[in-house]
């Protein structure tokens, strides 16, 4: 602020804000009494109804009265620790103009410059850059809104906005481990902050705000530092450091060594959505290690194909073509034998082959058709696997 009277007029609008919050305040504690006393009537009405059920015998409406009035006591219980706040609460008096104006003075003594912001009607600062375990994060401006000031007992009036952001890899909304979205979280020093704003201690204010900003709780970040320039996992979630990623060429994302694998014939690290197991080996193979059988179209990885054919569709193949054959060795076994003495027969038989050259000797042309058959049988197959 460059001269006296701007300072002054600073002061006065944040005067003016400060007597409107203080209204604020009594309306808030009376609505929170309202709320208990619709609470307590809501409990003296299910009293009632607890009596008259008991009077009655009715056992069930009586066990369902008690419920509720169980959640009504939980109820009244918590709006009464609000209520509590309010009352109890340290009471001062409302700030005078040169009160304000002396804290207006101490902020500038702390931060170096404040500045005020007459069309968003705000005071800020802005923090010297801040490092938390060797993690950058830049400066932060802290931002008090004193149109907000109204809202203070629902939302917070303040912002805390990073100049010159290194957001955490997971999520680009948290450029510190306690902020997300421009919000703080304040933690313990939540009471203690909105003391400050209601008594008019800005300099208190931004002092404990550029405190909780240097401070770092691992119980209750938004991202821990040791996952802030950590990869997430494409399929979990989980937040991986640079060593621990696995690389996934076919989906081309990031996983972590519980979501991915690698393809037990080339090798190449996958996901486990760009895989599949072999139902024959079972062994975990990639998309290019994986094809289908020719003949029954069942996926299974190249090293148990064989002919392009599965094991399974190998197998039934070997199986009929050796039916084939003991069917045909059987047959030529069953043929009659010629007798010594019936060479006499025999040569008649020779003699009308001659004549009759259509005539065959017997089972052979059984065993023609029979090799007619496996060829056809054959070709059928292959049609199948090819087709």
């Amino acid at each position: 602020m460059e001269d006296k009277k701007r300072l002054v007029q600073v002061a006065g609008r944040v005067l003016e804000s400060l007597t409107r919050l203080r209204h604020i305040r009594y309306l808030e504690l009376m609505r929170r009494l309202t709320t208990s006393v619709g609470q307590f009537q809501e409990l003296t009405a299910e009293s009632r109804k607890l009596g008259l059920a008991l009077a009655r015998g009715w056992f069930a409406a009586a066990d369902r009265c008690s419920m509720r009035a169980g959640r009504l006591v939980n109820d009244i219980s918590y709006s009464i620790s609000h209520v509590q706040q309010f009352i109890e609460g340290p009471q001062h008096k409302a700030p005078t103009l040169s009160q304000i104006v002396e804290e207006l003075n101490q902020l500038q003594d702390e931060f170096g410059n404040v500045d005020f912001d007459k069309s968003e009607d705000s005071i800020s600062v802005v923090t010297d850059p801040i490092t938390l375990e060797d993690i950058p994060l830049g400066p932060f401006k802290i931002q008090l809104d004193l149109g907000r000031l109204n809202d203070l007992y629902r939302n917070r009036p303040y912002r805390v906005i990073a100049l010159n952001p290194n957001p955490a890899s997971t999520d680009d909304n948290v450029t510190h481990p306690h902020i997300t979205g421009q919000k703080l979280c304040e933690g313990d020093g939540a009471a203690a902050i909105t003391a400050s704003l209601e008594q008019g201690r800005l300099s208190d204010f931004f002092t404990m705000i550029r405190s909780i900003l240097n401070t770092y709780n691992p119980d209750s970040p938004y991202v821990a530092l040791h996952d802030w320039d950590g990869t997430p996992c494409y399929d979990c979630g989980y937040t991986m450091s640079s060593e621990d990623t696995y690389f996934c060429s076919f989906c081309e994302h990031d996983f972590c060594d519980q979501c991915s694998s690698y393809c037990r014939i080339c090798e190449e690290t996958a996901c486990l959505g760009c895989s599949g197991q072999c139902p024959h080996c079972e062994n975990l193979v990639c998309r290019n290690c994986i094809t289908k059988c020719a003949n029954c179209d069942e996926l299974c990885c190249k090293s148990c194909l064989e002919d392009d054919l599965c094991p399974t569709c190998r197998e039934e193949m070997e199986n009929e073509n050796e039916e084939q054959r003991t069917e045909a060795t059987n047959q030529d076994t069953s043929q009659p034998q010629t007798n010594p003495g019936e060479v006499g027969l025999a040569g008649q038989e020779t003699q009308v082959q001659e004549t009759c050259p259509e005539i065959q000797p017997y089972g052979l042309g059984k065993a023609a058709v029979l090799s007619r058959q496996v060829r056809q049988r054959s070709r059928r197959f292959w049609h199948r696997r090819t087709g």
